[in-house]
């Protein structure tokens, strides 16, 4: 049996002729997402039932709520976080601009980047778009200015640059250090990212998450009660939810004791496991 898994939609972006004569060979495709499993079906109905979803997961054991450091959080100190790849299409210079608008009213607030400078090539995400948001990222990769972490770095205005930590690349396992003591988890994608493990991560530690409804963040992020979605690019709207959960101490307790519990129920390597398992049993029955 050949199962084909897919953590993009590279299968409904490339050529359809060469993609369905590759298809036909499959026994099953699984999506890491409904939302990447829905667009294939759409685009090859006649593989539709080949298609499955059984969503990314994390080590909830390992990423588990942490109590946090009091004085960390004295004088109004506020941490955010994203982790991810330094990459345009992550959206991290809207995260800067709405960063802006949230020292406003928290200046003692701190941004951590944490992630490789991997910048996607061009052709993976961009030159495959039919979003004009993400076709606009395309320059980043024609300044002269070098790669979007240096064009980020000069993005700083005096007085958010000593706020604003880009700390690379860091061991999986050692992530726990960094989501430790955050008060909100941002991933502020501009395009339609599948299914992010680190948004997972986040949640299992308990930590309310601000997302863009894009993609699968629609389907990891429960708007309103483990977080708070807003449009992609928006850089007003991003800096309005991260406030709106800075404000409330008891909105954002509750948002991450229910993002760890959907973290529990949904994406556990467990839970995982077992969804996987099952469609292949279920395609072994079916032979």
């Amino acid at each position: 049996k050949i199962v084909l898994h897919m953590q993009c939609e590279w299968l409904i972006q490339l050529d359809k002729d060469m993609i369905e004569k590759r298809l036909t060979k499959t026994d099953m495709i699984i999506g890491c997402s409904e939302y990447i499993t829905s667009g294939i079906r759409k685009h090859f109905p006649q593989f539709a039932d080949r298609c499955q979803t059984v969503f990314n997961g994390a080590d909830v054991e390992h990423f588990t709520v942490q109590s946090k450091t009091k004085d960390l959080h004295a004088n109004g100190f506020k941490r955010l976080l994203f982790v991810g790849r330094v990459s345009p299409e992550k959206g991290l210079h809207i995260l800067l601009d709405a960063f802006e608008k949230v020292i406003e009213q928290y200046p003692q607030t701190r941004l951590e980047i944490v992630g490789p400078p991997w910048q996607v090539r061009r052709e993976y995400i961009v030159a495959l778009t039919d979003d004009d948001k993400v076709s606009r990222l395309a320059s980043f990769y024609e300044s002269s200015n070098g790669g979007y972490l240096e064009q980020l770095q000069e993005r700083l205005s005096p007085r958010i640059a000593e706020q604003v930590v880009f700390s690379g690349q860091v061991p999986h396992l050692q992530l726990i250090n960094h989501y430790r003591d955050v008060d909100i988890f941002i991933h502020p994608s501009v395009w339609a990212d599948p299914f992010p493990l680190s948004v997972l991560e986040a949640m299992a530690m308990g930590i309310p998450v601000v997302a863009t409804q894009a993609g699968g963040l629609l389907e990891s992020v429960e708007n309103g009660k483990t977080g708070l979605l807003v449009e992609p690019g928006d850089a007003d709207a991003l800096a309005a939810a991260i406030l709106c959960i800075l404000a409330d101490d008891d909105l954002s307790e509750s948002m991450g004791k229910a993002a760890r519990e959907r973290a529990l129920k949904l994406f556990s390597w467990e839970r995982v496991a077992e969804n996987l398992m099952s469609q292949y049993q279920t395609l072994m029955k079916n032979e």
